[in-house]
């Protein structure tokens, strides 16, 4: 006698042993969306090795490797990249020496030290450090710390590496405070228990267990923020200079790697020229450097992690007699005496400690109050009617943001449009098709050599296969170029937070799923999807900031100043030149005219009220939707 339920069971099994093809199909699309990344990785290496190679057929290696002068765009023409690397390398330890101890002070005060009520009103201002458009730090370096500075040491020049150096510091500092934050509070807190149990202060706590166990998390961090540094492209670009000297004065105009980038993209270079080649041989410098420091980055937290799993501390055996019979020395009243004065020193040393890393982590928000106070100062007269509807002109009075903000919406929309499906896809397959394993772990450690490549490499992938090879397509450096372009330079980020806010959704909602008979695809699509949507928000959230706030790579693509229409939804509309809110700040801060840098600033005041609105609306939805759910 066969029962019904039984029969039913079969039937379930059978289907799961041979999905439909339509799901198939779907898993086909989910991994083809997951190869991306490798994609994106590979034809930056392979346009990038391309590019070189064509540059060395005319330079030769040694040459570029031993000579002391960069003069490519001079008619006795010099291709010494140590000028370059040294100008990048100052730049970076500046900033390395101001973001080290800013940065681990701030994660220890935050993780150790501070009162939740500090922490979270601390840890959200710090973090919207990460969330400026670079262009507003270079803006901020120009324009307000290299005059300051002026005043402190007389013969410091108006492009500097010193302002380019402290203000990349300061850019960088949120990403070794966050990573050594959270070094900090993965270590076992039985470790804390037992160093307070033998009588240790917080102070020595940190100094002699924390750091040493939290080590490889923190030098990651720091691998991290200098290959960010490394990369750093507009502060450079604006601040610095791009006078190429081989010097070690920071106090003088210098030209980094991403400065010559972008210096060369402002002009109208053949692509089958030199010129045009040495870009790619400068990034494919660039882009071996940053991928080193990244690859030790994550080799470190792998390790970190592995070490943080195996950490155990010794106890005592259950069930084992254990010798309690010790000869205890006599505490004389003399060493009682002494050690008065010990303790009030040591517990000293903790609120000193505590003191400095309060100070250190306010010294982000206060940055970031300064900076506000200052831009809506400058920039909040410039702010009108005219300003918002009219096109950019060479006369400063006649100057306007049209153009800028209507290409700034146009992509991201196209962005979105393209990014979105592809990031989340690809997040669905990586996640929950892909075993933990080899292809798992290379796919990660692709994503995070991915999220830290410098965008301005990114600008290069895209004038070289967007604009140059498929400009049959784009129309060459036109909005859908850019879009593309930075379709390919956000996935990773897109997929990362993805990933996170799947893994987020309670196992026992799938098991549900799959007990009362649901295919894998359908309890992806009915359970784990909207389950995950709050998540899912936040990571496009992230995706749209990073559009609006990126600059350098649309430089490098082709952006233009002076444009007098907007994108229209046609083909022909979408092929045509662009301009944004972000480049047309970067054209401002180049012209000397003071209208012209208020001008900036009001474009600044814009393109922050623009993420402020969209960060709010975000919110409002994903209080919604959690509400709902």
């Amino acid at each position: 006698m066969s029962l019904p339920f039984l029969e039913r069971a079969s039937l379930f099994d059978v289907q799961a042993s041979s999905p439909k093809l339509s799901e198939r199909l779907i898993v086909l699309l989910l991994a083809l969306s997951g190869a991306v990344p490798l994609f994106a990785v590979g034809a930056i290496a392979a346009v990038f090795v391309y590019q070189s190679w064509l540059f060395f057929q005319a330079i030769p290696l040694g040459q570029f490797l031993t000579d002391t002068q960069w003069t490519p765009l001079f008619s006795s023409q010099k291709f010494g990249i140590i000028v370059l690397v040294s100008a990048t390398l100052s730049v970076s330890t500046i900033a390395m020496c101001v973001a080290v101890p800013i940065g681990l002070l701030s994660a220890i005060y935050l993780s150790e030290c501070a009162p939740r009520s500090a922490r979270l009103i601390i840890r959200p201002l710090l973090d919207s450090l990460t969330g400026v458009p670079t262009i507003v730090y270079g803006y901020f370096a120009l324009l307000l710390v290299t005059p300051y500075l002026q005043k402190l040491i007389p013969d410091l020049s108006t492009f500097n590496g010193l302002s380019a150096g402290l203000v990349t510091g300061l850019l960088i500092t949120p990403i070794i405070a966050t990573f050594s934050e959270d070094a900090l509070r993965s270590v076992d807190e039985t470790h804390r228990k037992a160093a307070y149990a033998c009588g240790l202060t917080r102070f020595e706590l940190i100094w002699q267990i924390l750091l040493p166990a939290a080590f490889p998390g923190i030098v990651a961090s720091f691998t991290l923020a200098a290959s960010r540094a490394l990369g750093e492209t507009m502060i450079a670009a604006i601040a610095a200079g791009q006078y190429p000297a081989l010097t070690l004065n920071p106090l003088i105009p210098i030209e980094t790697m991403t400065g010559f980038i972008v210096q060369v993209s402002l002009g109208d270079v053949p692509t089958d020229g030199l010129i045009f080649h040495t870009i790619f041989a400068v990034g494919m410098v660039l882009f071996l450097i940053t991928l080193t420091l990244n690859s030790l980055g994550q080799w470190l937290v792998h390790r970190y992690t592995q070490a943080v799993e195996d950490q155990n501390l010794p106890m005592a055996e259950i069930g084992v007699e254990h010798d309690t019979n010790y000869d205890v020395p006599p505490i004389s009243f003399l060493a009682e005496i002494a050690f008065a004065p010990a303790l009030f020193s040591r517990r000293w040393m903790e609120r000193l400690f505590t003191a400095l890393g309060l100070l250190a982590s306010l010294i982000g928000p206060v940055f970031l109050g300064i900076l506000t106070l200052a831009t809506l100062r400058l920039g909040l007269s410039q702010l009108n009617w005219q300003f918002l509807t009219s096109f950019t002109s060479s006369e400063p009075e006649k100057a306007g943001i049209l153009a800028g903000l209507a290409g700034t919406l146009w992509l991201l929309g196209l962005t979105i449009l393209i990014a979105v499906p592809l990031g989340i896809a690809a997040a669905i397959y990586l996640e929950e098709y892909i075993p933990d394993g080899f292809w798992n772990r290379l796919v990660e450690v692709n994503l995070a050599n991915a999220t830290a490549i410098p965008g301005i490499l990114y600008g290069l992938l895209g004038m070289a296969v967007f604009a140059e090879g498929l400009g049959w397509i784009t129309g060459g450096s036109s909005i859908l170029s850019a879009a593309f372009m930075m379709s390919l330079l956000v996935l990773p980020l897109l997929i990362t937070a993805s990933r996170t806010a799947l893994r987020q959704v309670p196992s026992r909602l799938k098991q549900g799923g799959y007990a009362v008979g649901m295919s894998q695809w359908q309890v992806i699509w009915h359970i784990v999807l909207p389950a995950a949507r709050p998540g899912l928000l936040t990571g496009l959230l992230l995706t749209a900031s990073r559009i609006m706030g990126e600059t350098s790579p649309l430089i490098a693509l082709g952006a233009i100043e002076f444009i007098t229409f907007v994108p229209t939804p046609t083909a022909e509309g979408l092929q045509r030149p662009f301009t944004t809110l972000t480049t047309q700040i970067f054209f401002w801060l180049s012209r000397p005219q003071a209208v012209f840098q208020a001008k900036a600033a009001a474009a600044v005041i814009v393109l922050g009220a623009m993420v402020l609105m969209m960060n709010g609306i975000a919110g409002l939805i994903r209080d919604r939707i959690q509400k709902v759910s």
